[in-house]
Protein backbone atom coordinates (compact mmCIF):
# COMPACT_ATOMS: atom_id res chain seq x y z
CA UNK A 1 0.00 0.00 0.00
CA UNK A 2 1.03 3.06 -0.68
CA UNK A 3 -0.13 5.98 1.21
CA UNK A 4 -0.59 10.09 0.93
CA UNK A 5 -2.26 10.23 4.43
CA UNK A 6 -1.40 6.84 6.17
CA UNK A 7 -4.26 4.79 7.99
CA UNK A 8 -3.64 3.05 11.13
CA UNK A 9 -2.43 -0.56 10.83
CA UNK A 10 -5.11 -2.59 12.60
CA UNK A 11 -7.77 -0.48 10.34
CA UNK A 12 -5.50 -0.46 6.93
CA UNK A 13 -5.35 -4.65 7.85
CA UNK A 14 -9.12 -4.74 8.20
CA UNK A 15 -9.68 -2.43 4.92
CA UNK A 16 -7.45 -4.46 2.63
CA UNK A 17 -9.37 -7.81 4.24
CA UNK A 18 -12.84 -6.49 2.65
CA UNK A 19 -11.19 -4.69 -0.72
CA UNK A 20 -7.87 -6.18 -1.87
CA UNK A 21 -4.78 -4.07 -1.87
CA UNK A 22 -5.39 -0.35 -1.62
CA UNK A 23 -2.70 2.20 -3.49
CA UNK A 24 -3.90 5.41 -2.52
CA UNK A 25 -5.60 6.93 0.61
CA UNK A 26 -6.69 10.35 1.51
CA UNK A 27 -7.51 12.03 3.85
CA UNK A 28 -10.84 13.31 3.39
CA UNK A 29 -12.01 14.32 7.01
CA UNK A 30 -14.16 17.47 8.41
CA UNK A 31 -12.29 20.74 9.41
CA UNK A 32 -13.23 19.28 13.20
CA UNK A 33 -11.87 17.31 15.31
CA UNK A 34 -14.03 14.31 15.61
CA UNK A 35 -14.60 13.84 11.54
CA UNK A 36 -12.03 10.74 10.88
CA UNK A 37 -12.23 9.63 7.16
CA UNK A 38 -10.21 8.79 4.64
CA UNK A 39 -11.08 7.95 0.36
CA UNK A 40 -8.97 4.95 -0.86
CA UNK A 41 -8.26 3.56 -3.81
CA UNK A 42 -7.45 0.24 -5.53
CA UNK A 43 -8.40 -2.41 -7.83
CA UNK A 44 -11.75 -2.46 -6.18
CA UNK A 45 -12.26 1.08 -7.11
CA UNK A 46 -12.94 4.27 -4.92
CA UNK A 47 -13.65 3.68 -1.24
CA UNK A 48 -14.29 6.01 1.64
CA UNK A 49 -13.20 4.53 5.40
CA UNK A 50 -14.77 6.20 8.12
CA UNK A 51 -14.22 5.86 11.90
CA UNK A 52 -17.20 6.98 14.38
CA UNK A 53 -15.94 9.17 17.15
CA UNK A 54 -18.07 6.99 19.58
CA UNK A 55 -20.26 3.95 19.29
CA UNK A 56 -23.48 5.61 19.25
CA UNK A 57 -22.20 7.02 16.12
CA UNK A 58 -20.85 3.60 14.65
CA UNK A 59 -24.06 2.06 15.64
CA UNK A 60 -26.51 4.94 14.43
CA UNK A 61 -25.17 5.07 10.69
CA UNK A 62 -24.61 1.33 10.43
CA UNK A 63 -28.47 1.00 10.96
CA UNK A 64 -29.30 3.40 8.31
CA UNK A 65 -27.11 2.13 6.07
CA UNK A 66 -28.77 -1.34 6.59
CA UNK A 67 -32.35 -0.14 7.12
CA UNK A 68 -33.10 3.45 5.10
CA UNK A 69 -30.46 4.01 2.68
CA UNK A 70 -30.98 1.42 0.38
CA UNK A 71 -34.23 2.86 -0.18
CA UNK A 72 -33.17 6.09 -1.72
CA UNK A 73 -31.62 4.26 -5.10
CA UNK A 74 -28.26 3.45 -6.65
CA UNK A 75 -26.03 6.87 -6.93
CA UNK A 76 -27.99 8.47 -4.39
CA UNK A 77 -26.42 7.80 -1.90
CA UNK A 78 -23.16 5.60 -1.00
CA UNK A 79 -23.45 1.82 0.03
CA UNK A 80 -22.55 0.26 2.85
CA UNK A 81 -19.45 -2.27 1.90
CA UNK A 82 -18.35 -3.87 5.36
CA UNK A 83 -18.45 -2.55 8.93
CA UNK A 84 -15.90 -3.31 11.96
CA UNK A 85 -17.64 -2.93 15.60
CA UNK A 86 -14.41 -3.48 17.16
CA UNK A 87 -12.81 -0.77 14.84
CA UNK A 88 -15.91 1.34 14.95
CA UNK A 89 -15.10 1.85 11.36
CA UNK A 90 -17.10 1.66 7.76
CA UNK A 91 -16.07 1.06 4.31
CA UNK A 92 -18.68 3.00 1.92
CA UNK A 93 -18.82 3.14 -1.88
CA UNK A 94 -17.87 6.73 -3.40
CA UNK A 95 -21.15 8.67 -5.05
CA UNK A 96 -20.44 11.19 -7.66
CA UNK A 97 -20.48 15.20 -7.08
CA UNK A 98 -19.41 17.58 -4.62
CA UNK A 99 -20.75 19.12 -1.28
CA UNK A 100 -23.67 21.95 -2.57
CA UNK A 101 -22.08 25.89 -2.14
CA UNK A 102 -23.74 29.00 -1.91
CA UNK A 103 -21.83 29.66 -5.07
CA UNK A 104 -23.72 27.16 -7.05
CA UNK A 105 -25.86 28.26 -9.79
CA UNK A 106 -29.89 29.46 -8.78
CA UNK A 107 -31.10 26.69 -11.15
CA UNK A 108 -29.01 23.50 -9.91
CA UNK A 109 -29.37 24.52 -6.11
CA UNK A 110 -32.99 24.60 -6.71
CA UNK A 111 -32.80 20.84 -8.35
CA UNK A 112 -30.85 19.72 -5.50
CA UNK A 113 -32.63 20.62 -3.18
CA UNK A 114 -35.75 19.30 -4.92
CA UNK A 115 -34.01 16.09 -5.17
CA UNK A 116 -32.36 15.92 -1.41
CA UNK A 117 -36.50 16.87 -0.42
CA UNK A 118 -37.24 13.37 -2.56
CA UNK A 119 -34.43 11.63 -0.88
CA UNK A 120 -35.15 12.87 2.37
CA UNK A 121 -38.67 11.80 2.37
CA UNK A 122 -37.75 8.10 1.65
CA UNK A 123 -35.14 7.93 4.35
CA UNK A 124 -37.61 9.35 7.11
CA UNK A 125 -40.30 6.50 5.34
CA UNK A 126 -37.84 4.25 6.67
CA UNK A 127 -39.63 3.96 9.73
CA UNK A 128 -42.90 3.98 10.51
CA UNK A 129 -44.45 6.91 12.83
CA UNK A 130 -45.64 4.67 15.12
CA UNK A 131 -42.25 3.19 15.89
CA UNK A 132 -40.60 6.71 16.57
CA UNK A 133 -43.45 8.25 18.23
CA UNK A 134 -41.86 7.37 21.38
CA UNK A 135 -38.40 9.51 20.23
CA UNK A 136 -40.39 11.78 18.96
CA UNK A 137 -42.10 13.11 22.27
CA UNK A 138 -38.80 12.83 23.54
CA UNK A 139 -37.15 15.25 21.51
CA UNK A 140 -39.43 17.88 22.28
CA UNK A 141 -39.12 17.04 25.70
CA UNK A 142 -35.37 17.72 25.38
CA UNK A 143 -35.39 20.98 23.75
CA UNK A 144 -37.31 21.95 26.24
CA UNK A 145 -35.75 21.04 29.72
CA UNK A 146 -32.42 21.47 27.69
CA UNK A 147 -33.11 25.27 26.83
CA UNK A 148 -32.19 26.34 30.55
CA UNK A 149 -28.35 25.23 30.35
CA UNK A 150 -28.23 26.32 26.55
CA UNK A 151 -29.05 29.91 27.95
CA UNK A 152 -27.03 29.46 31.03
CA UNK A 153 -23.90 29.04 28.57
CA UNK A 154 -24.71 31.23 25.91
CA UNK A 155 -24.17 34.16 28.67
CA UNK A 156 -24.22 37.83 27.49
CA UNK A 157 -24.58 36.63 23.75
CA UNK A 158 -28.72 36.41 24.57
CA UNK A 159 -30.25 39.30 26.40
CA UNK A 160 -32.77 38.83 29.18
CA UNK A 161 -35.51 39.57 27.07
CA UNK A 162 -34.04 37.30 24.22
CA UNK A 163 -33.67 34.71 26.48
CA UNK A 164 -37.18 35.10 27.66
CA UNK A 165 -38.10 34.94 24.20
CA UNK A 166 -36.41 31.73 23.48
CA UNK A 167 -38.68 30.34 26.74
CA UNK A 168 -41.53 31.03 25.49
CA UNK A 169 -41.47 29.83 22.16
CA UNK A 170 -39.89 26.84 23.01
CA UNK A 171 -42.15 26.21 25.98
CA UNK A 172 -45.32 25.26 23.43
CA UNK A 173 -43.80 21.88 21.95
CA UNK A 174 -45.34 20.24 24.46
CA UNK A 175 -48.91 21.97 23.67
CA UNK A 176 -48.60 20.51 19.88
CA UNK A 177 -48.87 17.06 20.70
CA UNK A 178 -47.58 14.46 18.77
CA UNK A 179 -45.97 15.28 15.68
CA UNK A 180 -45.54 13.32 12.56
CA UNK A 181 -42.41 10.98 13.48
CA UNK A 182 -39.81 8.77 10.85
CA UNK A 183 -36.13 7.88 10.82
CA UNK A 184 -34.34 11.50 10.47
CA UNK A 185 -30.58 12.12 8.97
CA UNK A 186 -30.00 14.31 12.10
CA UNK A 187 -27.32 16.59 9.52
CA UNK A 188 -29.29 17.16 6.93
CA UNK A 189 -27.63 20.57 5.13
CA UNK A 190 -26.12 20.99 2.08
CA UNK A 191 -22.85 19.94 2.92
CA UNK A 192 -24.29 16.95 2.99
CA UNK A 193 -26.12 16.87 -0.24
CA UNK A 194 -23.45 15.83 -3.25
CA UNK A 195 -24.40 17.19 -6.64
CA UNK A 196 -22.92 16.36 -9.98
CA UNK A 197 -24.42 18.40 -12.31
CA UNK A 198 -27.34 16.24 -12.45
CA UNK A 199 -28.03 14.66 -9.96
CA UNK A 200 -28.14 14.66 -5.79
CA UNK A 201 -26.81 11.91 -3.60
CA UNK A 202 -27.62 12.25 0.19
CA UNK A 203 -24.27 11.36 2.57
CA UNK A 204 -23.45 11.12 6.41
CA UNK A 205 -25.83 9.56 8.17
CA UNK A 206 -24.27 9.43 11.78
CA UNK A 207 -26.43 11.50 13.73
CA UNK A 208 -29.63 9.52 12.18
CA UNK A 209 -32.35 8.49 14.88
CA UNK A 210 -35.91 8.10 15.22
CA UNK A 211 -38.10 11.26 15.88
CA UNK A 212 -39.98 14.01 14.65
CA UNK A 213 -39.40 14.63 11.14
CA UNK A 214 -39.78 18.13 11.21
CA UNK A 215 -36.40 18.37 13.25
CA UNK A 216 -34.80 17.74 9.99
CA UNK A 217 -35.06 21.07 8.43
CA UNK A 218 -33.99 23.17 11.49
CA UNK A 219 -30.31 23.55 10.00
CA UNK A 220 -31.93 24.80 6.50
CA UNK A 221 -34.67 27.15 8.11
CA UNK A 222 -32.07 29.03 10.13
CA UNK A 223 -29.13 29.00 8.00
CA UNK A 224 -30.48 28.81 3.92
CA UNK A 225 -34.06 29.42 3.72
CA UNK A 226 -34.32 33.33 5.12
CA UNK A 227 -32.38 34.23 2.35
CA UNK A 228 -33.28 31.49 -0.40
CA UNK A 229 -37.04 30.61 0.54
CA UNK A 230 -37.23 29.25 -3.44
CA UNK A 231 -35.09 26.58 -1.66
CA UNK A 232 -38.16 26.18 1.05
CA UNK A 233 -40.33 25.54 -1.90
CA UNK A 234 -37.98 23.24 -3.93
CA UNK A 235 -37.35 20.75 -1.08
CA UNK A 236 -41.09 20.29 -0.50
CA UNK A 237 -41.86 19.89 -3.87
CA UNK A 238 -39.16 17.00 -3.54
CA UNK A 239 -40.81 15.98 -0.30
CA UNK A 240 -44.15 15.38 -1.29
CA UNK A 241 -46.17 17.84 1.25
CA UNK A 242 -45.58 20.67 2.94
CA UNK A 243 -45.32 21.60 6.38
CA UNK A 244 -48.63 20.88 8.37
CA UNK A 245 -49.76 24.11 10.28
CA UNK A 246 -48.93 22.18 13.98
CA UNK A 247 -45.11 21.57 11.91
CA UNK A 248 -44.89 24.75 10.90
CA UNK A 249 -44.96 25.90 15.21
CA UNK A 250 -42.35 22.95 15.87
CA UNK A 251 -40.76 24.21 13.57
CA UNK A 252 -39.89 27.44 14.98
CA UNK A 253 -39.88 26.39 18.51
CA UNK A 254 -36.97 23.63 17.05
CA UNK A 255 -35.13 26.58 15.97
CA UNK A 256 -35.65 29.19 18.89
CA UNK A 257 -34.06 25.72 20.87
CA UNK A 258 -31.24 25.52 18.10
CA UNK A 259 -31.02 29.46 18.45
CA UNK A 260 -29.93 28.97 22.45
CA UNK A 261 -27.54 25.94 21.62
CA UNK A 262 -25.44 27.13 18.92
CA UNK A 263 -24.59 30.62 21.17
CA UNK A 264 -23.40 28.58 24.19
CA UNK A 265 -21.50 26.15 21.67
CA UNK A 266 -20.33 28.39 19.27
CA UNK A 267 -18.28 31.16 21.34
CA UNK A 268 -17.02 28.46 23.85
CA UNK A 269 -15.36 26.71 20.64
CA UNK A 270 -14.93 29.43 19.08
CA UNK A 271 -16.84 28.57 15.71
CA UNK A 272 -18.08 32.12 14.19
CA UNK A 273 -20.37 29.96 11.44
CA UNK A 274 -22.29 28.16 14.22
CA UNK A 275 -22.47 31.74 16.88
CA UNK A 276 -23.42 33.42 13.28
CA UNK A 277 -26.35 31.24 12.71
CA UNK A 278 -28.16 31.15 16.45
CA UNK A 279 -27.53 35.27 16.43
CA UNK A 280 -29.08 35.30 12.98
CA UNK A 281 -32.01 32.88 13.95
CA UNK A 282 -32.86 35.28 17.31
CA UNK A 283 -32.91 38.33 15.36
CA UNK A 284 -35.26 36.83 12.56
CA UNK A 285 -37.61 36.06 15.72
CA UNK A 286 -37.57 39.06 17.13
CA UNK A 287 -38.35 40.27 13.10
CA UNK A 288 -41.09 38.36 13.44
CA UNK A 289 -43.08 39.58 16.26
CA UNK A 290 -42.66 36.54 18.57
CA UNK A 291 -40.29 38.37 21.06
Amino acid sequence: MTESASLPVPLARWVESVLGPIQVVRDASHARTNSVVWEVSGSAGHHFVKVAPKAVFYTRETRAYREAVPRLGYGNAPALKDSSAELLALVVTAVDGEPLKSETSPLQRRATHEQAGRLLRLFHDALPNHAAQAEAANAAEAAVTGLEKHVADAGDHLSAAEADMLRRIVSTLPALGPLPAGLLHGDFWERNMLWNGQRCALIDYERSTPGPRVADFVKLATAVWPDHPQLSTALFTGYGRPLSTIEQQALVAFTAADAASALAYGPRHGDPHVTARGRRTVEHLKQEGLR
